[in-house]
């Protein structure tokens, strides 16, 4: 098997074993371990924003759909990369052939065209959900008791599809952008190549789709907005603190307007320093995958201008940074949970009433039980007793 990515870049073999070794361990187990605890901790988070005392918050509707969006990649990633770089890719090092692997890497191959498009969908559908979620806490703290009646979950859903619909016609052009060859290299072995269709085949075209489009739209332009929005909120946060000095020499009546507003504040303030910290992380674990668009997009263009001296260079880099970048999404799904319980008191209360309700109804059916054997077992020794009579 060479490696081959979507411009064709090929390794020598000893380059090749050194990548296939760090998707191993790190596209392969430790991607493993991170998509499981990404996969409980965002079923986790779900439960306990469904719930009846967490929903009726309109910040927490954008949080369900952003844990929603997290699940569904985590789980494409799961089966299509991680487990199959675990298990496929020791069979590359060791040079021998399984037709059971073959056939599953088959399969993953013949997917891609597919699996590549959805999973973009849903980044794109994650990115525009944190962007929302952080003008919805801006707004919040801006502005007051007087969101009430403007930021509510049916507004809140509205946007959500919104932002959905806008991600699906997005991708669109990228559902047709590549297919898929079978190929035999000299020594025998059968590998596969996602290849450009005629979408992605002009260079120029490609460039300006890439670069001016896609990385605009999906990257650069939602994290300026995140970066504005968190430093807005950030500065919000200040003042509110200055408010509060300010409370104690004002006069009464401006002290009662003054203690509304700060009421509102304080109940408000741990949420939106949650909700900085989760942008804060979406944004540091988001930029390794721009960076890897902007690299890709460069050396496409620049492919006929790179000497041979550095193409094992660029081998080892393009896809070290590629498998790099993905684990760092799964980092991200993981790290969203510790932040909602380090940060939100209302999110560790819920936590503690599921679990004592859940521990209450496991109690009490376990007694359920115990007392149903009994009576089974009274029942029987009483006509044991009836017969010998």
């Amino acid at each position: 098997m060479t490696l081959n990515n979507t411009f064709n870049v090929v390794c020598t073999e000893k380059d090749e074993d050194f990548v296939l070794i760090f998707r191993f361990v790190v596209g392969g187990w430790l991607s493993i371990i991170t998509c499981t605890l990404g996969l409980l901790c965002n079923t986790f988070s779900i439960i306990v924003l469904v719930n009846k005392r967490m929903r009726t918050f309109s910040t927490n509707v954008y949080l369900i759909a952003l844990a929603v969006a997290n699940l569904l990649w985590l789980i494409l990633f799961f089966i299509f990369y991680a487990i199959r770089f675990a298990i496929i890719i020791p069979h590359f090092i060791s040079k021998t052939q399984n037709n059971s692997y073959n056939n599953y890497d088959e399969i993953f191959y013949q997917l891609s065209p597919y699996i590549i498009p959805l999973m973009n969908t849903l980044e794109l559908c994650i990115t525009y959900y944190t962007v929302a979620v952080s003008a919805d806490r801006y707004l919040h703290v801006s502005m007051g008791i007087n969101t009430a009646h403007y930021f509510t979950v049916r507004n809140s859903l509205r946007i959500i599809l919104l932002l959905t619909i806008f991600s699906i016609m997005f991708i669109i052009p990228y559902w047709f952008k590549f297919h898929v060859v079978k190929q035999i290299d000299i020594q025998n072995r059968t590998h596969h190549e996602v290849l450009n269709e005629f979408i992605g085949k002009h260079k120029v075209f490609f460039q300006i789709i890439n670069t001016y489009v896609y990385i605009s739209v999906v990257y650069i332009m939602p994290f300026l907005i995140l970066i504005f929005m968190n430093i807005l909120t950030a500065r919000r946060l200040t003042q509110y603190y200055d408010e509060h000095r300010r409370l104690l020499s004002t006069s009464i009546r401006q002290m009662a307007m003054l203690k509304i507003n700060l009421v509102y504040y304080r109940r408000h303030y741990h949420v939106t320093i949650m909700l900085i910290a989760v942008v804060l992380l979406f944004l540091v674990c988001r930029i390794p995958i721009l960076i890897n668009q902007i690299y890709e997009v460069q050396y496409f263009v620049r492919e006929k201008y790179i000497s041979p001296s550095n193409l094992d260079f660029q081998c080892q880099i393009q896809h070290i940074f590629d498998t790099f970048a993905n684990f760092m999404q799964t980092l991200n799904s993981i790290g969203n949970l510790v932040i909602y319980l380090l940060c939100c008191q209302n999110f560790r209360e819920t936590s503690k009433y599921l679990f004592k309700t859940l521990s209450t109804y496991t109690r009490l059916h376990a007694n359920e039980n115990l007392l149903s054997m009994m009576y089974h077992r009274s029942r029987t020794s009483t006509r044991a007793t009836d017969v010998q009579i």
